[in-house]
C-alpha cells in the first residue's frame, strides 16, 4: 500500500466504520470476520457467469475472497464507495440491487430495481446509489442509510452510465436510446431537463420507425476535471457534444469519427480520447480549445481506454490486442498482444497511475499491464467470464 496516497488516517476512519456496523446489535464480532483492513489494497472483479465479486490483492494478485450474489444474477458492473466500506453491484439478469460490506466480504443486501440493471453510481457524499434500469428506461435510487430503493425515475432511453457533479447536485445520464442528456436534481430525485446534442436528420424525423429503430445515442457523459464542462459522444451523430454545466446547454458540436463510442479523460485534464468504432478510429479532443487535436488508427470493437506512464492504452476487445499511444506527441506507439481468440473486455488503472488491471472474459483472467515497461502478467482463474474491474479512487473506473 501507498502510505502518501492512503493516510493512515484514512485507514483509521475505515476501521471504526468497520467496527461500528460489527458491534451493532445481533451483530457480532465473532460471527464476521475481519478480512480487508485496506479498501484500497484490492481490485473488485466483477465475474458475471460464476455470479460472484472477487477481491484481488493488488500487491500479491491473490484472489483473497469473494463474494457470492446468488444463481443467474449476471452482475455487469462494480463500485466501491467512497469511504471503501460499501461494493454495489446490480444484476442483470436478476434486476436487483446487491451491497456488499467490503470489511468482512458479506452480502448485506439484494434490493429489487428495474429491469436488467447494468450501469451505476454513487453520490459524491456516498448518501445515495443511483442503479440505471436500461431495459427499464429508468434510474433506481437507492438510500445507503435505509438500504432501500427509495424511487425509480422514469422517463429515459436506454439510460447507461451515470455521472455526477462534485458537489452532488446534479447527475447526468447518457441515454444510449435517445439523442440527449438526461439531467437529475438530486435532491428531488427528479428528471429535470433533457439536453438534446444534436440534430436528428431529417429523413430520419419523417420515417422514425424505419431509421430510429436502433438507435445508437449516448452510452456515457464525460466531465472535465474541473466539473465545468461535460463531454458526450454521439453513435449516430459522429459528434462529442460539449455541455456547460452551470447551464446546462450545448455550447459546441466537435465532429469525431464514425460511430463514437464515448469520451475518455485523461488524468492530467488536457485531453479527451474518443473510441470510434465506426471507423477504428481514436479523436483526441483538446480540452483548452474544445477540438480535434488528432486522429489516429486503432483496433475494432474499442471497449475502453485507460491511462498509465504518459500513454493512452485503447481496448480491442475482439482482436486480443490494447493500442497504445503516446499522450505527449499524440502519436500512435504500437500495440500489446494479449493473447489469441480472446475477448478482452474493461479494465482499471492503479492510484499510481502504473499498472492496468484488465478483464478478460474468454479465459477467465485479469491481466496486469505494467504502463512504463508494457510487460504483461496473466492473472488466471479470478471466476467466470469477468467483465470488468475496479479499484478505490482510480480515474479510469468505467464499464462497457
Amino acid at each position: 500500500m501507498n502510505n502518501a496516497k492512503y493516510p493512515l488516517t484514512t485507514i483509521n476512519l475505515f476501521m471504526v466504520i468497520v467496527f461500528t456496523f460489527l458491534l451493532l446489535p445481533g451483530i457480532s464480532l465473532a460471527d464476521k470476520e475481519i478480512k480487508i483492513t485496506d479498501p484500497a489494497s484490492v481490485v473488485v472483479i466483477v465475474n458475471r457467469d460464476s455470479n460472484d465479486i472477487a477481491f484481488m490483492d493488488i500487491k500479491t494478485n491473490k484472489i483473497i475472497g469473494r463474494v457470492f450474489l446468488g444463481k443467474n444474477v449476471n452482475p455487469h458492473m462494480a463500485m466501491m464507495s467512497k469511504d471503501g466500506r460499501w461494493v454495489v453491484t446490480g444484476g442483470t439478469r436478476s434486476s436487483k440491487a446487491y451491497i456488499i460490506d467490503v470489511a468482512t466480504l458479506t452480502l448485506v443486501k439484494e434490493i429489487p430495481v428495474g429491469f436488467a440493471p447494468e450501469h451505476l453510481a454513487f453520490s459524491p457524499d456516498g448518501r445515495y446509489y443511483y442503479q440505471g434500469n436500461p431495459d427499464d428506461d429508468s434510474v433506481s435510487v437507492i438510500d445507503m442509510v435505509s438500504m432501500t430503493e427509495i424511487k425509480r425515475i422514469p422517463g429515459f432511453a436506454e439510460p447507461l452510465n451515470i455521472t455526477f457533479t462534485a458537489d452532488g447536485s446534479k447527475a447526468y445520464v447518457g441515454n444510449y436510446g435517445a439523442h440527449w442528456v438526461g439531467v437529475i436534481d438530486v435532491t428531488r430525485h427528479e428528471l429535470l431537463k433533457k439536453i438534446h446534442v444534436g440534430e436528428v436528420p431529417q429523413i430520419a424525423s419523417l420515417d422514425p420507425e424505419r431509421y430510429l429503430g436502433e438507435i445508437k445515442g449516448i452510452s456515457n457523459v464525460s466531465i472535465s476535471n474541473d466539473g465545468r464542462y461535460l463531454y458526450a459522444a454521439d453513435g449516430d451523430l459522429g459528434i462529442v457534444s460539449v455541455i456547460d454545466s452551470r447551464e446546462d446547454k450545448v455550447i459546441k458540436q466537435i465532429r469525431v469519427g464514425v460511430d463514437p463510442w464515448r469520451a475518455y479523460m485523461s488524468h492530467d485534464g488536457n485531453y479527451a480520447v474518443v473510441a470510434n468504432n465506426g471507423d477504428a478510429t481514436i479523436s483526441i479532443i483538446d480540452l483548452k480549445k474544445n477540438e480535434v487535436a488528432a486522429t489516429l488508427e486503432s483496433g475494432p470493437d474499442m471497449m475502453g481506454i485507460n491511462f498509465a506512464a504518459g500513454k493512452a492504452f485503447v481496448i480491442s476487445s475482439t482482436s486480443g490486442f490494447l493500442y497504445v499511444y503516446d499522450m505527449t506527441s499524440l502519436t500512435s506507439a504500437g500495440r500489446i498482444k494479449i493473447g489469441k481468440n480472446l475477448q478482452i473486455e474493461t479494465a482499471t488503472t492503479d492510484t499510481a497511475g502504473e499498472k492496468i488491471y484488465l478483464a478478460s472474459s474468454t479465459d477467465h483472467s485479469v491481466y496486469v499491464i505494467d504502463g512504463k515497461t508494457e510487460a504483461v502478467t496473466r492473472v488466471a482463474n479470478v471466476g467466470l467470464y469477468p467483465w470488468g474491474t475496479h479499484i478505490l479512487d482510480s480515474k479510469d473506473n468505467y464499464c462497457h
